[in-house]
């Protein structure tokens, strides 16, 4: 992968966006919930599903920031590998020219040692019977020469050299500031990472008070309602006395109902049929089971199979691996999605006349709802 070199545009987008972005995660992290001492009830229950959810929005944040450094990060390094290799390249082409240079030094010296000898051979022989001085002369010029080739060499390997050396000199500079890049995004990389693990802490503190409200308040219930039985047994005790008669009121069970037989002519109206057998039955962080609880998109799932329809569990894999419809064309079994096209946190299965069946939140159980607002799309298995 061919890696473009990092424009100063660039790294300040990059840094702006890091510093953005950590800050919103950083503020959600500074303003904890504090909820030690306060009273169970519904208001509690309210604020502390408000609470995981403004949590579980966070973490989408952070999980797309660790998405975006991770690319970046991978990118850095290819960028930081490309000019080290770019800086051994130049390294070993000036180690070459320097050869060069060296090899045409002990030629052109060579050269001009023949030249010398072999060219001024007779004239030396002239100088001894004839007594002239052309030999040195020629002696002089073939010196000259050599020095003169040798020289004009030089210094077309000293040009080369010297382009060499200024292009191994910003390729260092250039590795070193991929090197600060590539460090700087192991940084923030870091900080993301440990924001998105403050953050999941958090949301299981926040589900697990949740939980212990929701226990309190089921408690707060129970007891209410003990209380009433108790006034009416005394109620029917003073009636009883007074030869009056008293019917007492029908205990209320906890259990979850027993599901009515699934039918219906189409898949879909299966599927809804099966969900709705399981209305009352409790949200479970994903559950799929019948009579024991469900996540959203293991309601749907279960239901679907009880038609015939294998699907995953998982809103975002759900929405990928049906056929997509319009929202104005939905018929019994069809699922609505909610979220974006990268997560796709929620899914509620449409029953006809604006109604949907769902398993919503902790806290809450399988129930017939009007559609939520905000749909991102929906689809037919």
């Amino acid at each position: 992968m061919v890696v473009a070199p990092d424009a100063p545009g660039r790294r300040r987008r990059r840094a702006a966006v890091s510093i953005v972005i950590s800050a919103m995660l950083l503020a959600g992290i500074g303003t904890p919930l504090v909820l030690a001492g306060a009273p169970a009830g519904a208001d509690q229950v309210a604020t502390l599903q408000e609470r995981a959810q403004y949590i579980a929005a966070e973490i989408q944040a952070a999980n797309v920031k660790l998405t975006i450094l991770d690319e970046s990060y991978l990118q850095a390094k290819a960028r930081v590998a490309s000019l080290a290799q770019q800086v051994d390249n130049a390294s070993k082409a000036i180690g070459r020219t320097e050869q060069a240079l060296a090899q045409d030094q002990s030629h052109l010296r060579e050269v001009a040692i023949e030249a010398y000898v072999t060219g001024g051979a007779a004239q030396s022989f002239s100088v001894v019977f004839n007594g002239t001085q052309q030999t040195a002369g020629m002696q002089q010029a073939y010196i000259q020469a050599a020095s003169g080739n040798l020289s004009e060499s030089e210094t077309t390997v000293e040009i080369n050299q010297r382009a060499l050396s200024i292009d191994r000199t910003t390729l260092d500079n250039s590795e070193k500031l991929a090197r600060a890049n590539e460090a700087a995004i192991t940084t923030d990389l870091a900080q993301a990472q440990a924001i998105t693990a403050t953050l999941t802490t958090e949301e299981a503190n926040v589900k697990g008070q949740l939980a212990a409200a929701v226990a309190a308040a089921q408690q707060a219930k129970a007891a209410a309602y003990a209380v009433a039985l108790a006034n009416a047994a005394r109620a029917a005790e003073a009636s009883a006395q007074t030869q009056q008669t008293y019917t007492p009121p029908t205990p209320v069970t906890t259990s979850s109902p027993s599901p009515p037989p699934v039918s219906g002519d189409t898949g879909g109206q299966i599927a809804v049929n099966a969900a709705q057998s399981q209305r009352g039955v409790p949200y479970v962080w994903g559950g799929a089971t019948a009579g024991d609880g469900f996540d959203c998109s293991g309601l749907t799932m279960w239901a679907w199979s009880q038609a015939g329809v294998s699907l995953a569990h998982g809103a975002t894999e759900q929405y990928y691996e049906i056929q997509h419809v319009s929202m104005s064309d939905l018929q019994p079994g069809d699922l609505i999605f909610y979220g974006d096209a990268g997560l796709l946190y929620h899914v509620v299965m449409y029953i006809g006349d604006g109604m949907v069946v769902q398993a919503e939140e902790t806290g809450t159980n399988v129930m017939d709802t009007p559609i939520p607002p905000g749909a991102y799309g929906a689809g037919r298995p």
